[in-house]
């Protein structure tokens, strides 16, 4: 079976493609008997658009009028069929999806149909793979033809309105990053790569790129910074994240890495620790600094692998990246050329178990041997290694791990032996657990999950990352927006941000509106955010859509009946199931994208919110206007919403009527949403008025 939308090869069970998160086939045709037994009330509406952070390439021949002059139309038809073949190949490779062919130009689009974290960083990646494919053509063509093609990119970053349907007869994006996109791409020499600047910011600090100048483009009243790609580094955390500030707390999940080695050397066979977290918590880091702490001291030897859902290498490329490493880190004394000489372990001898690896797993990531034979090679090295002090394997992002990669990780660490290895597999709470990806199997092993810094150490680290002078005004909105995530923090203090303290928009009283007026986040953060709210399930996202209407905070009738609304005015039914809401809300859970909120004046078991601020804000700003302007006008209808008062409710109407009109839909509706906010701002400012609140008065009225 094959992921609908990346083509990742997947077991047949599989609900969900771990290579994008897309729901598979399997899941699909089972959703239909479900909704059935549950009524109609329970049909999943069609997707919708959306807003979301997409990167956008474009490619264009240069000089194509000149080849059919001197080509036959045949043989020119055939060359240009060639080179789309050879473009889309490294497009596809890489994620991105082909959208339109133009003439002799290309358009694709990384971030449709699943938005990615590195969605720029593959659009680069391809770019320049577009430019080695068409070496390698014009080769071919020299030799044949005697032609040479040449191209000319442009690539783009930013928010578009997308498409759900990709069968529909119409472009999957549009906005104005696609049309940067084009006119970067007119405006490059040939075979030169030109960004935007917010493919710069997203990419990361290891884009090798020099600045063109202002470009004046076409349509475009200010000019735009543009950039011409040299190259494309590595993608290591350490060179993409702040790893030279000093490390702020997790004493107590050191501590959990700690027993977990002891553990492993006690009982005599490999353990298996999972550490997850969502993107930024610091899982790479606590493992990196936990490493070099016991290793500076002799207390282990490691080696690490990352796992990748896209590129050219071997499907156990991580784990013999790590098992490399770490060979290579021993003494001399501790290394293969001994070991091969050594005394068998495990009934293997030494030296065959490096000789069997050394002719597949560890030349090129791939499995040369029955995988029984492989898992014992791989246990003799790992347990010789292991007999003069105790072996660490980190795979890192294990949530991109392929199957057979779990399969092997779990083999290992089944108990069978391995005495003293511990096999460390961080990423995020959505990867695989057991070698079935079907829940925990027994000997899972142990999980270590991380959350959001506490208050106070979150504040120091905003305090070092601020620098010396320590001057980031409006500290504590961005703590409260960042929830304790490193990264986030990182990106809101020191992001290249006009105002980076601007505080979260919306009070209680205009609940609804996610981040602050007027502010953009980092292209990072929409990205890292986008990608987990676009890998939801239909049901949670619909429920995520909802929620981040009503505010941070929010309440599961709430959502019962906002979704009621919404299904009505679709045709669905009459009205949703409480069961339906309240699993989809457990799943968010699990996935830290919301929890139990605080009870207030609700009840404690029915009182959610959004894990962070900027969780909220980035899923409010994936709605498209329309969307936002018909929840609004229901949400003023909330029970709870009245009962807040003719500020709340004026609030969700204004907006409502203010998304209409943005859209040019000035109809009768219109003005009746724009009346009925008049009246309900009108009451609520004349009361804080009159309660000398004037500063609340000034922004109702």
């Amino acid at each position: 079976m094959n992921c609908l939308s990346c083509q990742q090869d997947l077991p047949p069970t599989a609900r969900f493609c771990s290579s994008c998160g897309t729901p598979c086939a399997t899941a699909s045709a089972a959703a239909p008997a479900a909704v059935t037994a549950a009524g109609p009330a329970a049909a999943a509406p069609p997707p919708a658009d959306e807003r979301k952070p997409v990167t956008v390439l474009f490619c264009d021949l240069v000089g194509s009028t000149a080849l059919s002059g001197v080509l036959d139309p045949e043989t020119l038809r055939t060359v240009t069929l060639r080179y789309f073949e050879a473009m889309s190949a490294e497009i596809v490779a890489r994620g991105g999806t082909p959208e339109k062919f133009i003439g002799d130009a290309v358009m694709a689009v990384f971030g449709v149909p699943v938005v990615r974290d590195d969605d720029a960083r593959r659009a680069l990646a391809a770019a320049l793979g577009m430019r080695r494919a068409l070496a390698r053509l014009n080769e071919e063509l020299a030799a044949t033809l005697g032609i040479e093609l040449a191209i000319r990119i442009g690539v783009n970053t930013g928010q578009v309105v997308a498409g759900s349907d990709r069968t529909a007869r119409q472009a999957l994006v549009s906005g104005e990053t696609v049309n940067i996109a084009a006119r970067l791409e007119q405006n490059a020499g040939r075979g030169e790569i030109l960004i935007g600047p917010g493919t710069l910011l997203a990419a990361g600090p290891t884009v090798s790129a020099e600045p063109t100048g202002p470009l004046r483009l076409k349509g475009k009243r200010d000019s735009v910074e543009a950039h011409r790609l040299l190259a494309l580094g590595a993608d290591d955390p350490e060179l993409l994240r702040r790893f030279d500030v000093p490390f702020v707390g997790r004493d107590a999940e050191r501590r959990t890495l700690d027993a977990a080695l002891e553990r492993a050397v006690r009982e005599g066979t490999a353990g298996l620790l999972r550490v997850t977290g969502e993107a930024g918590i610091g899982k790479t880091r606590l493992v990196r600094e936990w490493l070099a702490g016991r290793s500076a001291s002799g207390g282990l030897a490691y080696g690490a692998g990352r796992c990748r859902s896209y590129g050219d290498h071997g499907t156990l490329a991580p784990l013999a990246d790590a098992v490399r490493s770490l060979l290579a880190a021993t003494e001399p004394s501790e290394g293969p050329q001994e070991a091969a000489d050594g005394p068998a372990v495990g009934g293997l001898a030494v030296g065959d178990a490096m000789a069997l690896l050394s002719g597949g797993l560890l030349r090129d990531g791939t499995p040369n041997a029955p995988f029984e034979d492989m898992c014992a090679a791989l246990a003799t090295v790992l347990e010789r290694a292991a007999l003069v002090r105790p072996v660490v394997l980190v795979l890192d992002d294990w949530h991109a791990a392929a199957p057979l990669l779990v399969r092997t990780a779990h083999r290992l660490t089944d108990g069978s032996g391995c005495a003293g290895v511990l096999v460390l597999c961080a990423g995020r709470p959505d990867g695989p657990e057991g070698p079935d990806d079907d829940g925990p199997p027994t000997g899972a092993g142990a999980l270590l999950q991380l959350t959001g810094l506490p208050y106070e150490e979150a504040a120091r680290l905003a305090a070092v990352l601020a620098g010396p002078d320590g001057g980031i005004p409006g500290t504590d909105p961005i703590l409260e927006r960042a929830g304790g995530n490193p990264l986030y923090l990182e990106q809101l203090l020191v992001g290249d941000r006009a105002d980076a303290g601007g505080g979260v928009a919306g009070s209680g009283a205009e609940a609804g509106a996610g981040g602050a007026a007027g502010e953009e986040l980092p292209p990072t953060l929409q990205a890292l955010l986008g990608a987990r709210i676009g890998a939801l399930a239909r049901a949670e996202r619909d429920v995520v859509d909802l929620a981040a209407v009503i505010g941070r905070e929010f309440t599961a009738p709430e959502l019962v009946r906002l979704q009621s609304s919404v299904r009505d005015a679709e045709g669905h039914g009459m009205t949703s199931q409480r069961q339906l809401v309240d699993e989809a809300l457990e799943a968010l859970g699990r996935r830290r994208l919301v929890e139990s909120g605080p009870g207030g004046d609700r009840a404690a078991a029915e009182a959610y919110r959004f894990s962070s601020g900027l969780v909220h804000e980035v899923a409010y700003a994936s709605l498209s206007k329309r969307a936002k302007a018909e929840r609004h006008a229901w949400a003023a209808e909330l029970p709870s919403v009245l009962r807040s008062g003719d500020g709340a409710v004026g609030g969700h109407l204004e907006r409502a009527y203010r998304y209409r009109a943005e859209l040019g839909l000035l109809d009768d509706r219109a003005r009746r949403l724009r009346d009925r906010a008049a009246a309900a701002l009108g009451r609520a400012g004349a009361q804080a008025a009159a309660r000398s609140d004037l500063h609340w008065a000034h922004g109702l009225l």
